[in-house]
């Protein structure tokens, strides 16, 4: 053998799975005359293997792997198992049919009898009741007869006891007539028309012997009995078998009643999953009616959903004017609202308090979907005059409307956790965002962005406490009118004003204007409004108040939303202490403790960063860059003489008398121990040295009590200096104004030098 054309079977490991043989003999029954005949080839030389199975190996195919090759040798133990099967199901037919099981009880006795005769044909006695027997079970093994096939089965039973009873006795006397009895009883026990003519034509055969002249008395009064017998049997056998038709109808009934109860309820059950899954959602609710439409037949199903003060309708099928809101005191769901019980109005137009949401509604029934002893909603089923609702609805819709309650309870409360896991997940995002801001103007954007975000809501407001005043203030609004920020609102006015004075959370699902605060009555607000307040608490102080507004009154703030609400409220409130602090280490660190202007710390890194903004700026497009440098005269002298504490007098005032002359956006700091240094952006010389000389008048004018009963008056030098446009180095600019300084002390002091 060329072994470079035979395909190689690999094998398998033991924990790998190999195909089931059941599936390989399927598919050796698909095609049985294939695969032995070509293996058989392959195996004898006139096929090679490779051909015969495509040689995959010659074309670079992965090699495929067979199971054990005895699996293809098992056609002839398949078909032996089918025919074992056939076997065995023709034999559990024959066993259960009642006219072949007759066949062989009648074709016994006959055969008997005639063993008692001495007939011309012995082997044809012998033939007749076979043939017979054969004739039945060819018959039975016919699946699909048609259902004139019994009757004439019957008929072929009755006619075979008449040639056996005129073949035995041709006199008439017919001994085998007793055979036709169970024939009679077969046939009326079927019951249909042609079966009882098969019974009658029975009775006659039994009565042929009357025909008889000479016959004897004690034959005629047997074949009497025999024919009455044969009509009590049948009519008996008729009774009994109609009794058990109509009880199997009843039972079948049952069952298919408990049947169609178990799917309903199964249904039932598959949407309270999904109810309890998803919470009583527009969706699950219109599944809902779809399924008592589609499963329970219902043509007028609805929900309706109670909010605290009404039923609101929460999902309907085929009618035509639903009715949207159904009030405590209004028609018959009203009254089941108030009494918590059922109703059942197998003619709804009779009931005084019935409202139609469709002309044909002619039955009604309402179940209360109640849990824990709250009410829930309420589930109604309508139906027109084709279908009536009966007891039996009434008893299901009320199972049905048990678990709808259970779901909805169990839906609420899954509904409640998801939100309150998505509200302090973004608390938790929001926290984060406050923490990561420490900038006291920044966080209040913050806030007034984010809490809307935390607790969905039209407006937003942020309130904090002035602590140099004590009053409350507006800070930020988003959402709605922000002409009312810097407004003051009193403690105890309006919603914020009650959560500053109760110190919690504050709600209210119909804020009416007239209960707004004066500061904000003319606000662009809707008249009434759903509003939530939470008060910052830090330590016992409130540092202010978040207040949440809604214009949908339908959509009240929830428990959830008021227990995140006071944890928003602390969050913000620390946020605000943290920025609070964090400003004023970094005012200090940059600002002299003294004076109350900004250190030398803060003045080099701000000229640094101003040179390098200057620095990107083209030469042709930069502005004018000044500096004065002011330097108090004979300060040493004074601190000598009157005391530091006079001394510090002096330099808070000349540092009070050079804010008020100097521009917010120009660099002012102390440079020195009495030196000040100025950096005026856009000033030419002339203005820097106009704006020196008036700090200069002013400061000589003012004095400062030496707490011996006398004034000091002091003076101050300073010298100015300007970078031309090609210049950028502040140090520079400094050099020259410390230089314009050093000629105005010289010069006798007490003046302005530019240099």
């Amino acid at each position: 053998m060329d072994t470079s054309s035979t395909r190689t079977r690999t094998a398998k490991p033991r924990a790998a799975k190999t195909p089931a043989p059941a599936a390989e003999a399927a598919s050796r029954q698909a095609a049985p005359s294939e695969a032995p005949h070509e293996v058989a080839g392959a195996l004898s030389g006139d096929v090679p293997v490779d051909a015969a199975a495509g040689a995959p190996g010659a074309t670079g195919e992965p090699q495929e792997t067979f199971g054990p090759i005895e699996y293809f040798f098992l056609s002839d133990r398949g078909s032996a198992a089918t025919r074992t099967r056939r076997s065995a199901r023709l034999t559990l037919r024959l066993a259960r049919d009642p006219q072949f099981l007759l066949a062989v009880a009648i074709a016994l006795p006959v055969l008997a009898v005639e063993g008692t005769y001495q007939l011309a044909l012995p082997w044809l006695a012998v033939a007749v009741p076979l043939g017979y027997v054969g004739i039945q079970l060819a018959l039975t093994a016919w699946r699909s007869a048609p259902e004139w096939m019994a009757p004439l089965r019957l008929a072929l039973a009755l006619a075979f006891i008449v040639i056996a009873n005129a073949w035995l006795d041709p006199t008439g006397t017919w001994p085998l007539n007793a055979l036709a009895l169970p024939v009679v009883a077969l046939a009326a026990s079927r019951g249909d028309i042609p079966s009882v003519g098969v019974a009658l034509v029975g009775m006659a055969a039994i009565l042929v012997p009357l025909a008889i002249p000479n016959a004897d008395p004690g034959s005629r009064q047997q074949t009497l009995a025999l024919a009455m017998a044969a009509g009590v049997v049948a009519f008996g056998c008729q009774r009994i078998v109609a009794d058990l038709k109509r009880s199997t109808e009843r039972v079948r009934t049952a069952n298919s009643r408990e049947r169609r109860r178990a799917r309903q309820l199964a249904a039932v059950e598959s949407v309270g999953s999904l109810l309890a899954r998803e919470g009583p959602t527009t969706q699950t609710l219109d599944q809902t009616m779809g399924l008592l439409e589609e499963t329970f037949r219902y043509r007028y199903p609805s929900v309706y959903v109670w909010d605290g003060q009404a039923l609101q309708l929460g999902a309907h099928r085929n009618y035509r004017f639903p009715i949207q809101t159904v009030t405590p005191d209004k028609g018959v769901i009203g009254r089941i609202v108030r009494s918590g019980q059922p109703a059942f109005l197998p003619d709804a137009r009779s009931d005084p308090d019935f409202l139609s949401g469709d002309p044909e509604v002619v039955s009604e029934i309402g179940i209360p979907l109640v849990a824990g002893g709250d009410l829930l909603g309420v589930l109604n089923v309508e139906t027109s005059g084709e279908h009536r609702l009966d007891d039996d609805d009434f008893s299901m819709l009320q199972i049905v409307g048990d678990r709808l309650a259970a779901a909805l309870a169990l839906g609420r409360e899954r509904q409640k956790l998801t939100e309150r896991a998505a509200l302090l997940d973004r608390l938790t995002t929001f926290a984060m965002v406050l923490n990561a801001s420490l900038d006291s103007a920044l966080t209040d954007e913050e806030i007034a962005s984010g809490a809307g975000v935390v607790i969905p809501a039209d407006s937003v407001v942020i309130i904090h406490r002035d602590e140099e005043t004590g009053a409350y203030r507006i800070n930020a609004v988003v959402g709605g009118d922000p002409t009312v920020i810097g407004n003051t609102i009193e403690p105890g006015e309006g919603i914020s004003g009650r959560a500053i004075v109760a110190r919690k959370v504050m709600v209210t699902d119909r804020l009416e204007r007239a209960q707004f605060p004066k500061a904000v009555a003319k606000a662009k607000l809707p008249d009434v409004l759903a509003a939530m307040s939470a008060p910052m608490i830090i330590g016992e102080k409130i540092a202010g108040v978040v207040t949440w507004l809604r214009g949908d009154l339908s959509k009240p703030f929830s428990d959830q939303e008021q227990e995140v609400a006071a944890l928003a409220a602390s969050r913000v409130g620390l946020s605000l202490a943290n920025a609070r602090l964090h400003q004023q280490t970094r005012d200090a660190a940059i600002t002299d403790p003294l004076t109350g202007i900004h250190n030398r710390r803060h003045f080099d890194a701000a000229l640094t960063h101003q040179d390098a903004v200057r620095q990107r700026i083209p030469a042709e497009k930069r502005g004018l860059r000044s500096a004065i440098l002011f330097d108090l005269d004979h300060f040493g002298t004074v601190n000598k003489r009157f005391g530091h504490q006079v001394g510090d007098r002096v330099l808070r005032l000349f540092a009070d008398t050079l804010k008020a002359r100097i521009r917010n956006s120009d660099l002012m700091a102390r440079y020195g121990g009495e030196e000040f240094a100025v950096i005026l952006e856009g000033a030419s010389r002339d203005e820097a040295i106009g704006i020196a000389e008036q700090v200069r008048v002013a400061f000589a004018k003012q004095s400062v009590d030496t707490g011996t009963g006398q004034r000091l008056n002091s003076t101050v030098s300073a010298g100015c200096s300007t970078l031309d446009a090609w210049e950028v180095e502040g140090t520079l600019l400094l050099e020259r104004a410390d230089v314009a300084l050093a000629m105005a002390k010289a010069g006798g002091r007490d003046q302005v030098v530019a240099a």
